[in-house]
């Protein structure tokens, strides 16, 4: 039987001079489905210790990212981090499972937030 609970898109996102990880939590059974995105500072010594453990760097685009015949595309929700605004999509096909992080500015955020879309919670203190 497959974990219910188990992690999904995550990377290592730089923005400005500091570093987040973002990550994705599944949680899934029967009847729930629950995946929320968190960010999580971190220190530019944990970040590097994570990229060189394997740990991708979160894409940034220009432009939303398209769901194509073969990849899945979900706005997770709006991210405040370091002064800047993100749009973070979760990105899946059958290799792969990442976040994008699309810049936006306040006004698109505020427009995304008042249409539903989730603020993203972003654990300020490194652990």
């Amino acid at each position: 039987m497959a974990q219910p609970i188990t992690i999904g898109a995550n990377s290592i996102a730089k923005i400005g001079d500091r570093f987040f990880l973002i990550v994705e939590v599944e949680a899934k059974t029967t009847g729930v489905e629950i995946d929320p995105v968190f960010g999580v500072r971190t220190t530019a010594q944990q970040a590097a210790a994570l990229l060189r453990a394997g740990v991708k760097r979160t894409k940034f685009e220009d432009s939303d990212p398209k769901p194509t015949r073969t990849t899945i595309v979900e706005l997770k929700g709006v991210l405040f981090a370091n002064g800047r605004i993100f749009k973070v999509f979760d990105v899946e096909n059958a290799t792969s499972d990442i976040s994008v992080l699309v810049r936006i500015n306040l006004a698109q955020a505020q427009r995304l937030i008042r249409n539903g879309t989730r603020i993203i919670k972003v654990y300020r203190k490194p652990f």
